[in-house]
C-alpha cells in the first residue's frame, strides 16, 4: 500500500495540527499525548500539503507528503 504522508516520530511533538487542518480526515490523534498522529486513511490523501504547511516541525522533517509518481511527473514538468 502506498503511503501518502510519513511522519517521524523521533521530530514530532504531537501537537496535531496536521490532523485540526487535514480536509481529508486522514489522520487520527493519539490517546496519549505529545504522540504522532496516526494516518488511518492514506488512500483519502488529497496531497494538497496543508498538513506539511501548518506542521511547526517540517523544516526538522516531521512530516513528508509524497506524491504518487504520476502526479510528480505532472510537477516537474510545470503543469
Amino acid at each position: 500500500m502506498f503511503n501518502p504522508v510519513i511522519i517521524d516520530e523521533a521530530v514530532c511533538n504531537g501537537c496535531n495540527q496536521c490532523v485540526d487542518i487535514c480536509p481529508m480526515d486522514i489522520f487520527e490523534a493519539s490517546p496519549n499525548r505529545g504522540e504522532p498522529p496516526t494516518v488511518k486513511y492514506p488512500d483519502e490523501c488529497a496531497f494538497d500539503g496543508v498538513c506539511w504547511e501548518r506542521c511547526p516541525n517540517n523544516e526538522a522533517g516531521a512530516i513528508r507528503v509524497i506524491p504518487p509518481l504520476p502526479m510528480r511527473v505532472s510537477v516537474l514538468r510545470g503543469q
